[in-house]
This record gives C-alpha cells, structure tokens and sequence, in this order.
C-alpha cells in the first residue's frame, strides 16, 4: 500500500494495484497454519491469495480492514484473538512489494512481541520520513524518544501547560454556544472535538498563537481528510517558523539538523497529537446518546465535581470514577488506534497458528498489531464484548492512574489503546489529561442528542467507523456535503444543580 493514497486518488491506485496484481507471475506469500484464504483455512491456490491481496488492500484505502479482517475471522469460524498471515501489496520502499504480513491478536503475543521488538515496519516512511514514529533505526528512535520524553514528563509538561488546557476547555462553552446560533442549530461534533483538540495540541504543548492557531487548524484538518492535501507542506513552513517563537513544551524538539525529520514529526504531532483524543471524545459522546442512563450517571458526578471545587485541577480527577469508566470503555470499544502498530520482527519468532500449535516465523517479516479484534473479542471481554458497558470489569493496569502528575501507559495483554512497550504513545498521558478537562466543562453545562439521520446509526450494523490512520465516525453527510468524519448532535443547555 502506498500510505499517500489514504488522501489522494483512491480509484486511480487501486486501478493500479489491480493491474499490477493481475500480472505478477510468482508464488503469493504464504505461512502454513496462519495464512487465510476466501474458501478456506488452508490456502491452496494462488487464485485465493489474490482475492484476500485485493481484497484487503481495498478495504485498507476505504478505511474498512478492521471490518474487513473482522468478517474473515467470523467466516472460518476463528476466534478474534487469532493470529494470521495474508500477502501484503505496498509501496513501503521504491515500486510494488509483496510480502507476508502477519496480523497479530492473540494476546500473549502481541504484547510480547511489541515489548521485545522495537523496529518499525517501514509503513510511514515515505510520508513522515524519519520522524520518531516512522523510523526503523532504533538507535534514531531511541535518541528521538530520549529527547522528546522531556516534553512529556507529567511533573513539568503537564503541570506547566495544564492552566493552558483547562482555560481552552473553558472556552468551548462559549464556543459551542456561538456556532450552534444559541442552540438552534446542530452541531457536527466530530468537527468540534477535532478542533478543540487540535487548538489545545497547539496552545499548550506548541505554545504557537491563537491567531497561528485559527489560521491553521480547519485548513490542517482538511488537508489530513483529503481536502487540499497540497497545504499539507505549506503548514509545515510555517509551523517550523512559528515553533521558533513558540514556548511550549515541544517547541525545542524541532532543531534537528535533517529537515525531513522535522518536518515528520511536525506532521506527526499535528495529526496523532489531536486525532486519537477527538475521535474518542466524539465516540463517547455518541455512546452516551445511544445510552442515556450513563449520561445521566456521568453528569450527577460532573455536577457533585463542581459543587465541590471552582476548576479543575490535576490531582482532583480521582473524584471522576465514572467518568474514567467511561473513557476506558469508550477506548475499548472504539480504539482510535484502531489499525494498532507495525514492527519487523528482529529475530525469529514462534506464535500460536490456527489450531493452537506454535509456528515459526522469520526475522525479517512485517508484522501489524491491531486494536479492534482484541478490544471486541468476546473470548477476551465476554459476551456483551460490541456493547457500551462503563461498568464493566477491567483490570486496575487498564485505567488510568492520574494521582498526581504522574506517567502511566493502560494496558493487559487483551487491551492497549496507547500501544504496548517502549513505542508506546509519547502524549497518552496530556491526552487523557485533555479528554478530563473538555468533558468536565462541556458536560457541566450542556445536554446532547442525537438528530434523527444521526440517531438511524445506532440500529445500522455497519456503522463501524471509518479507519484511516485512525478511526472516526463516518460522516452521515459524506456524499450531499463531501465530510469525511461526522457526528451530528443537538445541543441543549443543562439546568445543573451545583
């Protein structure tokens, strides 16, 4: 796959694939015991490596392999931990490749195998370069990691920019109130977490201006939803002139020499750094909608919150267990990082095949760790494993530890919406700082329902998100108004009783 197509001209690549796929003479790859076919567990013809090859890499553009390889595994009847192998079409280097691709869910492996194999497979490459989440040099990446880890320690980070955060999260009331038209419009809230998350991303952890910020923050967006994509490097100029007045935390990380590499972690940190947390925040919003009894249950603790401080502060978010239930669940359910990690095995493996034996599998091969069939596997999670349930049973390494301003990375072997081990996500802990904030502000004064088209997703089985470099709502205006990402929401005022 070539990662540039996800914001251009799908049609036009996919002709491509097609016809490259048609004429390509040699033996598709294939590892016994974990290699799937369209008619049968164990492939036997090349016809049917070709049609999973395709079929894949379509669903991969169109943002559906997380559905894609959730329908096969139902097919042949395996379990949604189970770990499997299908030829893989990219262009990770210069021209077409094919490769085994092994997608891992069985949870033993996974978090062994991201834990004990650092190397990145090359997936981004061509797009952010050498950037701390593309690299496959570890020692680059160590020495990234090692540089920009200071501009993420909870204790100085975040306790800096947290008065930032909370007065942008503040602001939301205000701005909610003017773009719905005092409440009589309804709102795109995909939209409006997407924004917020991305002004917050650039006020507190870039410091850049407000006036930076509204002058790139739509036109960004767009660009990463396929909307002029050519703005893509001129934020990138301008941004790398901005950050060398800014103050923020991140404002010293682009000095780098190799300006490719700033120029990735530009691009990185102002995509990755909002898109996770906004498309969490819009998913929970619509779980609530679809769930009202929790919303009503979230609001009575929001409500007890503010009877008892005047704002917000760090150490008082254990005072939201629930809302903290509700933040996991909705990560579970609906894990942003829904595609999960890549890495390339740095020496051979052996992982758990189709009937529980082990296989071998060599140094060298790519390797995809996904979210979605773990966080949904009813083996792992029960039976309710596809409902909204805040009140399910997690672990205590699953939620957030938030006592103080301290660093903690959710996970289990079943669950990890940050990742697993060193390549974990650098900014999960200002995220979940952020999710806090936004929610306690815009909660204390506003109720939520859904409109009627947007209502019509709950009982439509399909709705599944859109998975892109990460996963949001699909727009239910896509094809009248051309949004990729859409949560469509009316907006009414709360009469809390503080």
């Amino acid at each position: 796959m070539d990662v540039e197509g996800y914001i251009s001209d799908k049609p036009t690549l996919m002709r491509e694939i097609q016809e490259y796929l048609s004429s390509y003479k040699e033996d598709l790859p294939k590892i016994p015991n974990l290699s799937i076919s369209v008619d049968s567990v164990s492939c036997d013809t090349q016809d049917d490596l070709r049609k999973i090859a395709l079929h894949y890499i379509e669903s991969v553009l169109y943002g559906q392999n997380h559905v894609c390889m959730e329908a096969l595994l139902q097919k042949h009847q395996l379990p949604g931990y189970t770990n499997v192998c299908i030829p893989l079409l990219h262009r990770w280097k210069e021209g077409y490749h094919i490769d085994p691709l092994v997608i891992l869910s069985h949870p033993e492996d996974v978090e062994r195998i991201c834990k004990t194999h650092i190397k990145k497979a090359p997936v981004f490459e061509k797009l952010l370069h050498s950037s701390i989440i593309s690299t496959t040099d570890n020692e680059d990446w160590q020495e990234q990691r090692g540089i920009m880890n200071m501009a993420f320690i909870p204790k100085l980070s975040l306790q800096k920019v947290f008065p930032i955060s909370r007065k942008r999260a503040e602001a939301c009331v205000k701005i909610i109130k003017e773009m719905t038209e005092d409440y009589t419009k309804s709102l795109n809230m995909s939209d409006f977490f997407l924004h917020e998350t991305m002004a917050q991303l650039q006020l507190s952890m870039f410091g850049f201006s407000e006036e930076f910020q509204e002058k790139t923050n739509k036109r960004l967006r767009n660009a990463f939803s396929g909307v002029n994509t050519e703005y893509l490097e001129e934020f990138v100029e301008d941004s790398l002139q901005e950050v060398k007045k800014a103050t923020g935390p991140l404002h010293k990380l682009f000095g780098d020499p190799d300006l490719n590499k700033n120029i990735g972690n530009m691009l990185i940190y102002a995509f990755a750094g909002h898109d996770t947390t906004g498309h969490t925040l819009t998913w929970l919003l619509y779980e609530l909608c679809k769930h009202p009894h929790h919303k009503v249950r979230l609001f009575k603790e929001i409500d007890t919150y503010w009877r008892n401080h005047s704002e917000p502060t760090y150490d008082t978010f254990t005072e939201l267990p629930f809302m903290t239930q509700c933040i996991t669940e909705t990560l579970r359910l609906w894990p942003a990082l829904a595609n999960g990690t890549y890495r390339e095995l740095e020496h051979d493996e052996t992982i758990r095949g189709h009937d529980g034996t082990d296989v071998t599998v060599p140094k060298g091969t790519y390797c995809q760790i996904p979210n979605w069939m773990r966080h949904r596997s009813s083996e792992l999670w029960g039976s309710d494993a596809n409902v909204f349930n805040p009140d399910r049973t997690f672990q205590d390494s699953e939620i957030w530890n938030y006592e103080g301003f301290n660093t903690y990375t959710v996970s289990s072997e079943r669950f990890s919406p940050f990742t697993y081990g060193p390549r974990n996500c650098i900014g999960k802990n200002f995220s979940q700082m952020e999710m806090r904030l936004i929610l306690l502000y815009l909660l204390k004064h506003y109720d939520f329902q859904m409109t009627p088209k947007q209502k019509a997703t709950i009982y439509n089985p399909q709705y599944k998100g859109l998975n892109g470099f990460t996963m949001g709502p699909g727009s239910i205006h896509m094809e009248d108004r051309g949004e990729l990402y859409g949560m469509e929401m009316s907006v009414m005022r709360r009469n809390a009783k503080m």
